[in-house]
């Protein structure tokens, strides 16, 4: 699908270390729709064979400019009828979150962390003990 110029800037921005944390599939959605829309659009449509059509269409819930984006960003991964299976984000937005609960831990209390997150504290405490590098025993 050929896609206008000015949609072609209209691109969300999307931090890439973020990006690079996602497989193929996820990521290119998310730098299609950005991380929010991303999200909610990969809940709603995700774990099944989603058809993208070229032309809007109301099921999606997309704008023009966001299916157009969508297309150029999915096109190396759809089949020849614009089908393509939409992975189930859960894990990984789950990963997301936990990095950013470590992040925040520096400013903010354990309480506070798991009200905002609804998790309970000592899930929080768990999710702050975590490195991100961690190394994992190979034997």
């Amino acid at each position: 699908m050929n896609m206008p110029a000015d949609q072609l800037n209209d691109f969300p921005v999307v931090d890439e270390e973020l990006l690079r944390n996602f497989p193929p599939v996820i990521r290119a959605v998310v730098k299609a729709l950005g991380f929010v829309r991303g999200r909610d659009f990969l809940a709603e449509h995700g774990g099944i064979n989603q058809h993208i059509p070229q032309f809007k269409s109301h099921a999606l819930g997309l704008s023009d400019s966001e299916l157009a984006r969508l297309r150029v960003t999915l096109k190396d991964h759809m089949d020849a009828a614009g089908r393509i299976w939409l992975p189930k984000p859960d894990k990984l937005f789950i990963m997301v979150r936990n990095t950013q609960i470590r992040h925040d831990k520096k400013h903010t209390s354990i309480n506070q962390l798991a009200k905002l997150n609804k998790l309970s504290s000592r899930h929080i405490l768990n999710i702050c003990r975590e490195s991100d590098e961690r190394q994992f025993d190979l034997f």
